[in-house]
Parts: structure tokens; sequence; C-alpha cells
């Protein structure tokens, strides 16, 4: 008799904590880990503040040029065709960033979240 009350408090305790993981938007216990890949958003967040910096910077040499003399000229298109030229390598490496995290997935609701954050 003791033997079969031992057992099944095991099964009753296995039942009870069969998963630690819930989804956060539905309580659903049937999640996904998934590792994170290619990140196509982050690349075009750093294309486009890359060149949004080199045009503006562009502009305010100009601006400077006109109002201080003609000695900025010699400055100007080298560092904005520098970080124009290098924004387009530097963006696709950035989409590299956190591709090996984990992202738990819910596939009740479809839900998603990083792992470990709250």
């Amino acid at each position: 008799m003791d033997v079969v009350v031992k057992n099944l408090n095991q099964t009753n305790g296995l039942k009870k904590g069969r998963s630690n993981v819930v989804c956060r938007k539905c309580k659903s216990d049937q999640i996904v880990a998934n590792k994170r890949g290619y990140s196509i958003g982050l690349m075009f967040k750093v294309l486009f503040s890359m060149v949004g910096i080199g045009i503006a910077l562009g502009f305010i040499f100009f601006l400077l040029e006109s109002a201080i003399g003609d000695w900025l000229t010699f400055y100007t298109f080298p560092i904005v065709a520098l970080i124009l030229f290098l924004s387009l390598p530097i963006s696709l490496l950035c989409g590299f960033n956190g591709r090996n995290s984990l992202v738990n997935g819910c596939m009740k609701c479809g839900n998603k979240w990083i792992a470990g954050k709250k």
C-alpha cells in the first residue's frame, strides 16, 4: 500500500510541475523555444540611421563651408563618402547581432518573447 501511495505522489508531482514556462499572454503551457535567426529589421534600422547621419553631416558641412570658408571643402566629401560607403557592410554585420539567443513562442496564440527577459 505504501508503494502505491508513493508512486501516486510522484506522478502527481510530475503533473503539477510539468512546465515552468507559460505564455504571458494566454497562460498556455504549449511553449516552443527556437534560436533567433538573422535580424533584417535591425539591419535596416542601422542602415537607415547611418545613411541619415551621413546626409546630416553632409548638410552640416555644407552650411559650415558657406559660413566659414573653403578650407572645410577638403574634409567634407571624404567623411560623408566614408560613412555612406561603410553603412551597408556595417548594417549587414549588425543583422547577425543576437542570432543565437533563444526565442520562446506560444503554440496557442503565437506570442513570442526572448527567453530570460521579463
